[in-house]
């Protein structure tokens, strides 16, 4: 079990409006499940605007999601980092979800039916929220690591084909010149040499070779202005904070976070975004 809870997950949705969609649709569900099937003995409570109070529970559920998507990720980002997540972490951050779904849905309960405030009334509360949740969250954090692993985890034979194979004719003496945020720091790297670049901060870090050793070059500026100064269809963008040169993957695997490039360099790797992972079919 433990081994499981350690292996590779994908990370939670980072985009601002997808995140919210998710927290909105998660809403919406409860809301409508407490409508149609009226559990905990809601059948019993008669009201005029019943419906509109069990929507309540729904809007509450979105904030405890929001709160989490759009607040506490950002707020602890070396704890929420890619590179680090594992189905224990995606199980982790449910159960905070679910804490905070149910401290929304006690506050509300308090004030819709002048609950008073008491450990025992949160906790029927979190009780409740985890029979709705816990078990479909579970099996749907099992089942997607699961269809991901399959997805990813099949180790692909890198094929450069001729497009590629011309390119690397026509750029063996070509360099590429990137300029610092001040306009005045440079570093320029033949094209062939260079092997990928990776954002820092603030910073990007320029990895390439030079008389057979691994070279690294930081320069002030973000990744994306340094893709600006390449003008080659192998050196391109495979996650939000990597570049990578394509003529130098030798073999691409993956786990259940997505595809990993393995450089001609032992020990480096470059992972791909699932967002990104169309580059893969131009290495099969």
């Amino acid at each position: 079990m433990l081994k499981i809870l350690n292996q590779p997950y994908p990370f939670p949705e980072r985009e601002n409006l997808r995140a919210l969609v998710h927290c909105l649709l998660e809403g919406f569900f409860i809301g409508v499940f407490l409508i149609v099937f009226q559990p905990f003995g809601i059948e019993q409570w008669q009201h005029p605007n019943k419906n509109l109070f069990l929507w309540g529970y729904g809007l509450m559920t979105a904030l405890g999601g929001i709160t989490l998507r759009l607040g506490l990720i950002r707020l602890f980002p070396n704890y929420y980092k890619e590179e680090k997540w594992t189905v224990g972490r995606e199980i982790l951050m449910i159960l905070t979800i679910l804490i905070l779904i149910s401290s929304y849905n006690y506050l509300y309960s308090n004030w819709v039916f002048g609950w008073r405030f008491s450990f025992e009334n949160f906790l029927w509360m979190f009780s409740a929220v985890c029979i709705i949740g816990v078990f479909p969250t579970t099996v749907g954090v099992m089942l997607n690591y699961i269809y991901k692993l399959k997805k990813y985890s099949r180790s692909i034979e890198v094929h450069h084909h001729a497009p590629l194979a011309e390119n690397r004719k026509t750029s063996e003496n070509q360099s590429i010149k990137f300029i610092a945020e001040n306009e005045k720091d440079t570093f320029e790297v033949e094209t062939q040499a260079l092997l990928f670049i990776e954002s820092a901060d603030n910073y990007s870090t320029i990895h390439y070779t030079k008389d057979g050793r691994v070279m690294k070059e930081m320069i002030r500026g973000s990744l994306s202005r340094m893709e600006g100064f390449i003008d080659s269809p192998d050196i391109v963008r495979c996650h939000r904070s990597y570049i990578v040169n394509l003529e130098k993957v030798e073999k691409v695997s993956g786990n259940a976070q997505g595809y990993k490039l393995h450089l001609t360099q032992p020990e480096l790797l470059v992972p791909v975004a699932r967002k990104y992972s169309e580059i893969v079919e131009k290495l099969k």
